[in-house]
């Protein structure tokens, strides 16, 4: 009875271990299955030719700069009006506004060049003691403000328009300045591409020198999009209360503007 018990039991484990030999390898193959399913051969090729850290490069930034003529002038002016009701103040600026209008268009200005800027109205208070010594604001009437930005491309009338819209009725002048526009900005930086290519290219040639390398390819180009002129100090003037005698037609000039195109270049290089 005993040998038949133990005879069982030997054949048990026997099973066991075999079954268990079986499950580990196809394990082990269902896994390496995954993998390879997961990542195929000509994937990883590719990944190695494209990250191979043994590859031989230098980085190097290149810029390019240009001055140029403005060819747009921008002003920035308006009406500024108070009175006792809102209704009164809006009707006077109205009236002043349309007067400045007409004065621009009577002056060359297309009507085209002309827009809203900035238009506002709110109350205005004064603060007074009451007979408890306490103060108050008591609403006093309302201010208008309209403001006007002229775009045109007579540069050379600055002073011009200015006093035609001071004449006809414009008491703000926020702002005067001469730049270019976005055709001649992005004809100019394309021209300096090459130019920019070109300055990353004798950079990396003299970093490599004292190194013994050479150029030998391009693995990337990156041109910077974001190309803003730099502008000289714009004018600004800001004007409360005019003079008509104080506007004579003063010179107002322009200077060049400078417009720089930056690139970012990467290089293969090898032993000379």
């Amino acid at each position: 009875m005993d040998n038949r018990v133990n005879i069982a039991v030997v054949i048990g484990v026997i099973f066991v271990l075999a079954f268990a030999v079986t499950l580990t390898q196809s394990d082990k193959q269902v896994e390496s299955q995954l993998i390879e399913d997961e990542i195929p051969e000509e994937l990883i090729y590719e990944w190695l030719k494209k990250y191979d850290p043994s590859e031989q490069i230098i980085s190097v930034s290149g810029s390019a700069m240009a001055s140029s003529n403005p060819d747009t002038l921008i002003i920035v002016l308006g009406v500024e009006s108070e009175a006792k009701t809102a209704n009164e103040s809006l009707s006077q600026n109205s009236n002043s506004l349309n007067s400045v209008i007409s004065s621009l268009k009577n002056s060359g200005i297309s009507e085209d060049d002309i827009q809203t800027s900035n238009f506002s109205i709110y109350p205005l208070y004064d603060s007074i003691k009451d007979s408890n010594g306490n103060w108050q604001q008591i609403l006093n009437g309302y201010r208008v403000s309209n403001i006007l930005s002229i775009q045109t491309e007579r540069i050379d009338s600055a002073g011009d328009i200015i006093d035609a819209a001071v004449s006809s009725g414009a008491n703000r002048v926020d702002d005067v300045s001469f730049q270019l526009s976005d055709d001649k900005l992005q004809k100019i930086s394309d021209d300096l591409i090459a130019d920019a290519i070109n300055d990353a290219t004798q950079k990396a040639e003299k970093a490599l020198v004292p190194l013994k390398q050479k150029i030998v390819g391009v693995k990337s180009i990156v041109i910077h999009d974001n190309v803003v002129p730099y502008y000289d100090g714009p004018m600004r003037a800001s004007f409360d209360g005019f003079a008509e005698s104080s506007m004579n037609s003063s010179p107002i000039m322009s200077g060049d503007e400078e417009i720089t195109t930056n690139v970012s270049v990467v290089f293969y290089i090898s032993q000379k």
